[in-house]
């Protein structure tokens, strides 16, 4: 007897016979392998000028590159973004123009640390983060240390797609011919340009000078910009991958009872208004008229006060993280107490440090130390003043500390503030507000420096630290590159410098 759950097969098809499903890979855009190519380019960029030429030009150039290409990329991927997100990468755009504005490579580096974070931040948030939520810091690290290592190794397979098909193979030919073509042209017709007018000629030749010599120590930097181009291509395709969810409870690490951080932070808080109390009068004390007692109370202290801020921040950051919230996840009464008078102490101490310092820069003028502690100090007031709020109205915090930081932070990359501080000092000395002038701040302050120290020189005033520094930055001028640490102030004081000689 037949098996009745047999299946007839029809006479003469074979299973061979049906259409076979192929199955392609997707092919890669044109535009995500020059994303690719651009990004092996600038892998060169950063360790054959920007990192030779740390906080100079190139680190500006290559961020502005970076910042640039990510966005054609988004573009064309067609990924969502919003208007903010637009406004954050304006700042981190105009944050990477600062070394054309500043002569201070140290901020320039700082600078360049900024736009990177933002850059790689903003990838985080077009996947799905929110930008500046409560998971911020968490994604920020996510952003910089797990998910450009998702895609590292794509770089490759997007840079070599142009090379797959006959057609596409045929006009990369094309290209490269035509570039072979166009050196020995374009070597002559530059030739004649410059045999015709010695203006071009001598434009011709600083751009010749300005570029590094190109020799075998290029090999190794062409082998490290192969990861660092990796990183790159890898955080700008992981825009794609969704960010990774968090979870919606209360988070394990609030395992800190209420009363422990009250009776922690309590003793402290009595110490602190001690202080500011003893600062207080003696600010206001008459046994400080005289100008040495002055001095030396200005003077005392101001950099372990910034010191015990930073502290008091850590302490509230803790706070909020490991104490155990209410029910409904609402900050329990006292622990918004306790942080306002944190803030308030931590307020009333740096009050008193920045009364200080205007004391002793009243006395002796400025330094670079003494004006940027000060304008950490004024960030760190900013920041504790948005806690205090917080503790009375829900908003978004990290928004508002983005925003300040950027202004802060702007002062000192589009300020001049070494120009700054060279100028005051010399209007606070020829006023006779400062008894003796500190020419040996001028070394600290560079080329920003340089023009009003030339029109101290030819107001009449002499000395042999102020010669020294005209002398040495006039060597420096000569030595260090003219393009990779171009910059505004350096153009100002070169104008000045040479047009006494």
């Amino acid at each position: 007897m037949e098996n009745e759950f047999n299946t007839v097969q029809p006479q003469g098809l074979n299973v061979n016979d049906f259409p076979q499903i192929q199955s392609e890979k997707p092919k890669t855009p044109v535009f995500e392998a020059a994303a690719a190519w651009i990004m092996l380019a600038l892998g060169f960029v950063f360790t054959h000028f920007a990192f030779a030429y740390a906080g100079g030009i190139w680190g500006g150039i290559f961020w502005f590159l970076c910042g640039i290409t990510g966005a054609i990329f988004v573009k064309l991927k067609k990924l969502s973004v919003s208007k903010q997100q637009v406004v954050v990468f304006a700042v981190a755009e105009l944050f990477s123009l600062s070394p054309f504005f500043c002569a201070n490579v140290f901020i320039n580096f700082l600078s360049a640390c900024f736009v990177f974070l933002l850059d790689f931040y903003l990838l985080t948030t077009i996947s799905g983060a929110e930008l500046f939520g409560k998971h911020f810091i968490l994604d920020t690290l996510q952003s910089v240390f797990t998910r450009p290592f998702m895609n590292f190794a794509k770089i490759f397979h997007s840079a070599f797609s142009v090379f797959s098909g006959k057609k596409r193979a045929k006009n990369i030919l094309f290209v490269l011919l035509g570039l072979l073509l166009a050196i020995p042209l374009t070597l002559v017709a530059v030739g004649l340009l410059m045999s015709s007018d010695d203006v071009f000629g001598d434009f011709m030749m600083n751009i010749k000078y300005s570029l590094p010599h190109i020799s075998f120590s290029v090999i190794p930097e062409i082998i490290f910009a192969i990861p660092i181009s990796m990183y790159l291509f890898g955080a700008l395709s992981s825009a794609e991958k969704p960010a990774l969810p968090y979870s919606m409870g209360e988070p394990e690490y609030r395992i800190l009872p209420p009363i422990a951080g009250y009776v922690a932070v309590s003793p402290v808080c009595v110490f602190y208004l001690l202080y500011i109390g003893i600062q207080i009068s003696r600010i206001f004390n008459s046994s400080l008229n005289t100008p040495s007692k002055l001095s030396d109370f200005a003077r005392s202290g101001f950099f372990e006060l910034v010191f015990i801020a930073v502290i008091n921040l850590g302490v509230i950051v803790l706070m909020q993280l490991f104490t155990k919230r209410l029910s409904d996840d609402k900050k329990p009464t006292a622990l918004k107490i306790y942080t306002v008078l944190l803030c308030a102490c931590t307020l009333g101490i740096i009050a008193t440090a920045l009364v200080k310092m205007i004391m002793y820069i009243s006395r002796l003028g400025m330094t670079p130390l003494r004006v940027y502690t000060s304008w950490f100090m004024i960030l760190l007031a900013i920041i504790f003043v948005i806690v205090i709020v917080m503790q009375f109205k829900d908003f978004c915090c990290w928004k508002a500390i983005f925003v300040s930081f950027a202004f802060m932070f702007g002062i000192l990359c589009f300020g001049d503030i070494d120009g700054q501080i060279a100028r005051y000092n010399i209007a606070a000395y020829q006023s006779g507000a400062i008894e003796e002038l500190d020419a040996d701040v001028f070394s600290e302050l560079g080329y920003s420096a340089l023009a009003p120290a030339v029109s101290l020189k030819e107001s009449g005033y002499s000395s042999y630290s102020l010669n020294d520094y005209l002398a040495m930055m006039e060597a420096n001028d000569k030595y260090d590159n003219k393009f990779a640490y171009f910059s505004i102030p350096r153009l100002v004081g070169q104008a000045a410098l040479y047009k006494t000689n």
